[in-house]
């Protein structure tokens, strides 16, 4: 009896009710791909201040290894490739300032833009970090 009843209900969807069903999958697609696309982007960010970090740590690692007295300030602009980047630039400035005859600071400023933060701006992004070198 129930098997009747289904084959005699033969009414189906409308297509303003097809268009409305596809209006509201279409909106639920462009929320899930606008999510996908700050993730992606707050995941390159985070690679490149990684990127940022690694080239600090191994500037550090330079200075402490260098002479004492062949430490100096410089600044250079290195690129990394990474992913879909290749030759992304970074500015590496190292400060040394003599604090007396046996110490000296060292600070390192890794500067990179990305989106609108750049150095055109006035606003890029920047890791620094210091240390105070004595001689051995």
């Amino acid at each position: 009896m129930i098997r009747q009843i289904a084959l005699l209900d033969k009414k189906g969807l409308s297509l303003v009710e097809v268009m409305i069903s596809l209006v509201i999958v279409l909106l639920v697609f462009l929320a899930l791909m606008q999510t996908a696309l700050v993730s992606i982007d707050a995941n390159t960010a985070n690679i490149l201040r990684d990127e940022a970090v690694s080239m600090a740590e191994a500037g550090m690692s330079n200075a402490r290894n260098s002479p004492f007295d062949s430490l100096g300030t410089t600044s250079s602009v290195q690129y990394r490739s990474f992913k879909s980047m290749t030759n992304f630039p970074f500015t590496v400035a190292t400060v040394v300032n003599d604090l007396n005859v046996d110490n000296k600071q060292v600070d390192i400023t890794i500067t990179w833009g990305w989106k609108e933060k750049t150095v055109a701006n006035g606003n890029p992004y920047t890791y620094r970090v210091s240390t105070i070198l004595r001689r051995r």
